[in-house]
């Protein structure tokens, strides 16, 4: 579930992690780059830096400390997974899943920051096992930070809830979801926590959490902007100033 940031590589101006390209790319300058690689030719994981059996990125002895926390509530996701998530959820996960496991969360567990979003999508998470990845909301999720100088794989994203619910119909969630999610924020100890729709908001909240709220990028995506545009980076951009200075820049 670890991977170690030496094990990335960097090239030109973004991090890849070479254990999920089927063939490194010839030219790779910068995230626009990286983001349009075809993933027929390079990899479904080829966009991110994470698969999922390399979730959480961990730099020094602390992250890995708080990585081998998460992972243990993983597993008991995985052992137990109707009591962190409703039936119909999980059977419907199982179905349109295209990895082993389940999804859960990813990212650099030191980074501070943290995005709570509300569940996987059926064409991104809930098909990768990535949070915010592979589907139109989640790209344009990416595109945004990295527009703003953010790498999104050198922050933390998990989901209020974990499984996809049927047909990405959100019906709340329950108290097996808040206590996994409780924990989670416990270990990962965030210093700045985003809520990405008004249900991670809710969740937040009943955790005890004052987060800085985010409309969802799917609330764009059905107004039909797939690119980002001054609004939304107009919006996003408090994750910058969180932050304090550039992830494209940032050395451990």
């Amino acid at each position: 579930m670890l991977l170690r940031f030496e094990h990335l590589k960097e090239v030109g101006e973004v991090y890849i992690n070479p254990g999920n390209l089927k063939v490194l790319p010839l030219v790779l300058r910068g995230w626009r780059d990286f983001l349009s690689l075809d993933e027929e030719t390079y990899g479904v994981y080829a966009r991110t830096v994470y698969n999922p059996n390399e979730r959480f990125l961990v730099v020094n002895e602390r992250d890995e400390k708080t990585a081998r926390q998460l992972e243990g509530l993983y597993r008991e996701l995985l052992q137990e997974p109707t009591r962190f998530c409703r039936e119909e959820y999980y059977r419907y996960q199982l179905h349109v899943g295209e990895f082993e496991g389940l999804p859960f969360a990813n990212g650099w567990v030191g980074s501070g920051i943290v995005l709570v979003g509300e569940a996987p999508g059926r064409r991104g998470c809930g098909k990768t096992g990535i949070c915010f990845y592979h589907d139109a909301s989640g790209m344009l999720l990416r595109k945004t930070l990295f527009s703003l100088g953010v790498n999104p794989d050198f922050i933390y994203i998990t989901n209020v809830v974990k499984c996809n619910p049927p047909d990405n119909r959100l019906r709340g969630f329950g108290e097996g979801e808040l206590e996994l999610l409780g924990r989670e924020l416990e270990a990962v100890k965030p210093r700045a926590i985003f809520a990405i729709g008004r249900t991670a908001e809710k969740a937040l909240k009943r955790l005890g959490y004052e987060p800085t709220y985010l409309r969802h990028p799917a609330w764009y995506v059905r107004r039909g902007q797939r690119e980002p545009t001054g609004e939304i980076l107009k919006e996003y951009s408090v994750i910058k100033r969180a932050f304090g200075r550039t992830f494209n820049s940032w050395k451990p």
